[in-house]
Order: structure tokens, then C-alpha cells, then sequence
């Protein structure tokens, strides 16, 4: 197992994407079963619409 912050692996795998995310979701830790080496564009891609849906789901609207 692997531990990262999602903005180090984004930064890795897909860098142009960096931008869609905030510093808060940059800085979630991400645990790696297979380590950063068998983690491909698709897996981020699926690791952060979690982490995103997951801050998402937390938000309060007035």
C-alpha cells in the first residue's frame, strides 16, 4: 500500500487537471493499493470525481 495527496499523484499521472481541483482536495490523502506505478489517467480521473462528490455531498445550500 501507497499513501499520497491527491495533488501529488494528479501532478504525476495528469497535471493538466491540477487546476480543476482545490487546495482542500489537493491535499486529501489517497491510499494506493498497487503503488503510483499501476495507476493510470482513468483511475484519477475516478479518484477525483470521489473526492469531489464526496466535498460535494458535505455542502450546505441556503
Amino acid at each position: 500500500m501507497h499513501q499520497i495527496l491527491l495533488g501529488h499523484l494528479v501532478e504525476q499521472i495528469s497535471p493538466a487537471w491540477l487546476h480543476l481541483l482545490t487546495e482542500e482536495e489537493r491535499t486529501k490523502d489517497i491510499v494506493l493499493r498497487h503503488g503510483v506505478e499501476q495507476v493510470n489517467e482513468e483511475d484519477v480521473k475516478e479518484i477525483m470525481e470521489a473526492v469531489i462528490s464526496e466535498k460535494a455531498d458535505n455542502t450546505l445550500y441556503h
